[in-house]
Order: C-alpha cells, then sequence, then structure tokens
C-alpha cells in the first residue's frame, strides 16, 4: 500500500512539472495554429505550407537525385518506407510478365512491331526483379515521397513551389498537391512515423537499392575516393576532395573561391594548401597580406620569398626554362611562349600607367626585340643553347668542367634593345621606371632565387598601391610558371589570392585564362581566390576564367551581387538567400563545370571544418574561428 501511493505522488509530481513550463516533444513541431485551404495550410503569422506527392518517377534515379530540392529553401522531405511481403511480390512479378508476354506475342502475331522493344524491355526489367527477390538478394517496398514546401505568405509559398517542380520536371518527375488531403499529409510529414496519405498516385514501388537512392546524401558525388579532407555536408556526411583526380569526376583541376572579408576564404585557403602539401602536391602561394606566415612556419614545410618595391627580387621575368612535352617527354625551349609573355607584361605595363593598349607598331616592335635577344645569345629550341661549354673561367675565379648557363636578358637589356627601334619613345618612357634602381626595378635584375621548397610563399605585403601589386604578381607567376609549373614533374599547385587585379585589364585577364590552360597539361592547378566576385562578374575575360574552372567554392556573398552569382555559376535559385547567410567556413562546392549540372549531385552545402592542431595558425579573426 505505501508503495502505491509513492507511485502516485511520483506521477502527480511530473504533471506538475511540466504544467510549470518544460515542453513535451509534440510542442517542437505543433504548429501555432492550423487552418486548411484546398491546396496549402495556414499554420501561424507568416507560415504557410504546401505538400506534395511524388506521383510520377522517373525510370533511372541515382543516390542523392533529390538533393538539389533543399537548395530551394524551407523544404522538408517525409519518406515512408513499408516493407512488401515477398511472397506477394513474387506472385504479382509473375502476373505481370505473363501479361507483358501475352501483349508481346498479339503484338508479334498482329505484326505490329512497334511495342515489341518496350515490352522486350519491360519484360527483362520484371524477370531480373522477379529473379533477385526469390534468390533473397533484393527486397521490394512501397515507397511514398511527401515533399513539404514552407513560405512566409502565399506569393513567397507559390514562388518556392514553382523552382521544386522545375527542378523535378528536369529530372522526369511529377508531383501532385494534395489538393482537399492537406492536412493527412501534414500529419504524414511530422515526426510521428504515421502515414495517412493512401490511394493511387501517392506511392510506388522500389526494390532495395532505389529506396536508398530516395534518401538525401549530398556528398555521394562530391566525394573522391582519393584526396584530402575538406569538411562536411549538411547531411554530416565527409568530404574528401582531389582536385587531380581527373574524369570522370572533373575535367580539370582548376578552382575558384570566392567570398566577402569575414565569411571564411583565408581559412579555407590555408586548410586547402596544408592539407594537399601533405599528400605530395607542391604549392606556391601568391601572400598579398602576409597571412600565411604562421600556417607556413607551423604547419607548411616551405620558404618565404618577400617582394619589396625597389630592392632586387632575384626573379628575372626574362629568364628562360626547358620545358617538356607531356606527351612526347621532349625537352625544348619555348620561345614562342616567352615573347607571349613578355608582350602581355608589357601591354599590362602601359594599360596601368598610360591608360592604353599597346599600338600594332609597338607590338611588333617589341616582338622582334625579345627575339633578337635571345637570338644574340644563341638561344634557340634546343635546350643546350642554354649552355656554354665548359673549360672556360668563372667571374668568381676557377673553371667550369661542364656546361656553363649563359646569362639571360634583362628588362634593362631589353630597354636599350627598344631604343634602337624607330618609333619606340613612348614606350620606352613608360618602362623607364621599371628599370633597376628605380621605385619598380625590383625585376630589372638576374635570376638568384630557386623553388625547391614543397610550399614556397611570395609575400607582397610591403607593396601598398595596387598597381605595384599586379605587376609584382605578373612578373612573379610569369617567373614561377616557368621555374615552377614547366620545370618540375608531378601534382602542382599556384594559389593567387585576390586574383581580381588580373582581370581590371583584359591582357592580364587574358594571361591567367592562358596559364590555366597550359597548367592542365603540366599537372598544375590553378586557385582562383577574391573578395571581390564582382570583378569577375563584370568582365567577359573574368567569367571566362570562373568557367574554366572545374570546382568552384563560393563562401558569403554580399546581397547586391549574389543573383549574378546564382547565374553565372549555375546555381539553383534558392541558392542565393543561402549564400548571404554564410560565415565562418561555410560554402556551396560546385564540381564538374558548368555544363555538369543535368547529372545531379554536383552541389552542396558543406562546413569546412578546421582542425585544433590547425586552428592557431589558420585563424585571422583573432577569436579562434574561422574568418
Amino acid at each position: 500500500m505505501f508503495r502505491r501511493k509513492k507511485q502516485k505522488q511520483t506521477l502527480r509530481q511530473r504533471e506538475y512539472s511540466l504544467d510549470d513550463g518544460i515542453p513535451a516533444v509534440q510542442d517542437l513541431f505543433i504548429p501555432d495554429g492550423l487552418e486548411e485551404e484546398k491546396d496549402y495550410l495556414y499554420l501561424g503569422p507568416s507560415r504557410y505550407c504546401r505538400i506534395f506527392a511524388i506521383s510520377k518517377w522517373p525510370r533511372d534515379v541515382y543516390v542523392g537525385w533529390l538533393d538539389e530540392i533543399f537548395s530551394v529553401g524551407n523544404v522538408d522531405l517525409a519518406v515512408h518506407v513499408r516493407p512488401v511481403p515477398d511472397r506477394k511480390v513474387v506472385n504479382d512479378l509473375t502476373g505481370k510478365v505473363v501479361s507483358a508476354q501475352s501483349q508481346w506475342i498479339v503484338e508479334k502475331n498482329r505484326g505490329s512491331i512497334m511495342r515489341l522493344p518496350e515490352l522486350e524491355n519491360i519484360i527483362r526489367d520484371l524477370e531480373t526483379i522477379r529473379e533477385a527477390i526469390q534468390c533473397n538478394r533484393d527486397r521490394m517496398f512501397n515507397v511514398t515521397v511527401l515533399i513539404a514546401v514552407h513560405g512566409t505568405n502565399e506569393e513567397d509559398l507559390n514562388a518556392r513551389c514553382d523552382r521544386v517542380e522545375d527542378i523535378l520536371a528536369r529530372r522526369a518527375t511529377e508531383v501532385r498537391a494534395l489538393t482537399f488531403r492537406q492536412v493527412e499529409a501534414l500529419k504524414s510529414i511530422l515526426p510521428a512515423g504515421n502515414l495517412c496519405v493512401h490511394g493511387r498516385g501517392t506511392f510506388r514501388n522500389l526494390t532495395l537499392g532505389g529506396t536508398a537512392t530516395v534518401l538525401p546524401v549530398s556528398s555521394a558525388v562530391l566525394s573522391h575516393p582519393t584526396g584530402v579532407f575538406l569538411g562536411f555536408t549538411t547531411a554530416n556526411s565527409p568530404v574528401f576532395f582531389d582536385p587531380f583526380i581527373g574524369p570522370p569526376w572533373l575535367p580539370n583541376q582548376h578552382i575558384t573561391v570566392f567570398g566577402y572579408p569575414g565569411s571564411g576564404k583565408s581559412v579555407t585557403l590555408k586548410v586547402l594548401c596544408g592539407r594537399i602539401s601533405l599528400v605530395g602536391v607542391r604549392v606556391i602561394i601568391f601572400d598579398l597580406e602576409g597571412e600565411y606566415r604562421e600556417a607556413l612556419k607551423n604547419l607548411y614545410d616551405g620558404e618565404i620569398i618577400p617582394v619589396v618595391a625597389g630592392v632586387p627580387a632575384g626573379m628575372n621575368p626574362l629568364e628562360m626554362e626547358v620545358e617538356r612535352d607531356p606527351e612526347t617527354k621532349k625537352e625544348y625551349i619555348n620561345i614562342n611562349d616567352k615573347v607571349a609573355d613578355v608582350r602581355a607584361l608589357v601591354a599590362t605595363i602601359v594599360r596601368g600607367f598610360a591608360n592604353r593598349p599597346l599600338e600594332p607598331e609597338e607590338i611588333a616592335v617589341l616582338e622582334e626585340a625579345v627575339r633578337e635577344l635571345y637570338a644574340e645569345r644563341g638561344i634557340t629550341s634546343d635546350p643546350a643553347s642554354l649552355y656554354e661549354p665548359g673549360g672556360k673561367k668563372l667571374p668568381e675565379g676557377g673553371f667550369a668542367i661542364g656546361g656553363v648557363r649563359k646569362r639571360m636578358p634583362m628588362l634593362s637589356d631589353l630597354h636599350a634593345k627598344l631604343q634602337e627601334k624607330p618609333a619606340t619613345e613612348k614606350l620606352c618612357l613608360i618602362l623607364k621606371p621599371f628599370l633597376r634602381g628605380n621605385s619598380l626595378g625590383m625585376f630589372d635584375c638576374e635570376t638568384s632565387k630557386d623553388l625547391t621548397a614543397p610550399v614556397v610563399v611570395f609575400d607582397l605585403s610591403r607593396i601598398r598601391d595596387d598597381f605595384t601589386k599586379l605587376y609584382a604578381m605578373f612578373v612573379v607567376l610569369t617567373w614561377a610558371w616557368h621555374k615552377f609549373a614547366l620545370r618540375h614533374t608531378g601534382k602542382k599547385m599556384v594559389v593567387i589570392d585576390e586574383a581580381w587585379m588580373f582581370v581590371k585589364w583584359p591582357d592580364s585577364a587574358q594571361f591567367l585564362e592562358t596559364l590555366a590552360r597550359r597548367g592542365r597539361k603540366h599537372d598544375t592547378g590553378l586557385v582562383i581566390a577574391s573578395q571581390y566576385v564582382e570583378e569577375f562578374l563584370a568582365r567577359e575575360e573574368g567569367r571566362t576564367v570562373i568557367n574554366g574552372c572545374a570546382t568552384n567554392i563560393l563562401l558569403g556573398q554580399n546581397p547586391t551581387v549574389v543573383d549574378q552569382v546564382v547565374e553565372v555559376f549555375k546555381l539553383p535559385k534558392g541558392m542565393g538567400e543561402r549564400l548571404q547567410t554564410f560565415t565562418d567556413g561555410r560554402c556551396i562546392i560546385k564540381t564538374g563545370g558548368k555544363n555538369l549540372q543535368e547529372m545531379g549531385g554536383n552541389i552542396a552545402e558543406m562546413q569546412v571544418s578546421v582542425l585544433p592542431y590547425e586552428m592557431p595558425f589558420v585563424r585571422t579573426g583573432g577569436k579562434g574561428e574561422p574568418q
């Protein structure tokens, strides 16, 4: 008797505690109110809902084929799976096989051959499924998929519903709004496990594999069998990324990373560079703000090469290197490409200083002068022409046994050669500040640097004005491309932070596009990163650079450009709203190129994960969080 009284007292106390403010589980998903219209529900202030059921399914489905509907925003997916007894499945399939075979015989006897291939496919599919179930290799399920779309008002609700229907229409899938059955549908999508919607057109028989494809797994296509760990998708699935994996995953190894200040762009780049260097990829980084010093010192095995205005940098833009043909493996000297690089460099200088392009006469004279400089030194397409015979006395004393590398022409040599040409007074005047001893003469020198470390950071943080930074980046990139990308074998990555400077002028933007095209042949990936995506979107050259990159990482974007971002990157419209809310390394990663969207599964929302030992050296916000 005493034990019973104690139990009753405990129950009364529990009831009192619930009434005292502790919510029940049902309170977490019960709406504020409920008013049913013919094809939507009113659930409270600024809460409208319409529920669809998939009525027509595509013939072929794949893992993650429904994931894109979540990009619309405010979309819930409820999947009800009910097993069907094997005996009933086998009997029904046998009846369908007999019916299809009978129809095939009738059509053949009539002499009508139009439907015979279709009937043969149906018979073959049915027999394959029946055999798999009879041998206990597969199961059959009744699957009901309900899609609930939410909006703040009727207009917003209708717009989101249109987007969902458009996405599914591209996959040969039809949905029906459950007219006059919205309340039963609402009960079916609540997390109570109840299915209150029945009837023809609300379910589909699927095998075990087909049922698995209905579950939302965003990273199914994004995660590569090789590569480095980047983070987790919204489904908490890990994302492993290998930019060099090649087709069919990626057509090229180039990457774009765009995000406004504070979105996590710098942290994402540092994490990516550090991890891919650990798997044997050689990396060079252009650091405009001095952000990579701590990461290089504590995480990377590399070196820093500072570039200071007016101080010889030890890099000669006219330096010539041996290039290896990726197909024939034959070594040669590519004078034509070097002439094109020098022409692009001078064109960028003239554009920045005189605000005009190179004139046709200047282009012709410039190309002639560059070729003459190499011809005077006996440099041809033969790699041996870079060296003089051994046995000669060296400037520092002693004699060389092997070949001695010839002295390469410098900018001062080019300037002197141009002065000998007619109608080059203006061009020579523009180039004068870039000669040795002047404020921009840091590259009028012989090469004394070498790129042997696994990770090399070019620190340009001491250069203040934008044009000098662009000029320094242009020269260093040209020099490093020949010393690094074309000289060394194996996988390589060139990271250009704040690459928006290159697309300000057509000549430098075209140069960037050329490097991307040439890098694909030499196992060199190009990472284009910038805070100002609008600089790329506003110019055709910038869009061309974006379209040439197979992987796009989009962090938080400003509301003023988000619509353009969605259009250029071929994103679903609903992702524009998500991009405006991203911070601290949350991003959208899109792989496969702009023309592969129809394949599905190549877009996912991801959170870049920074490991505890990385955090002190990659953070830039000063609060221990990715910025």
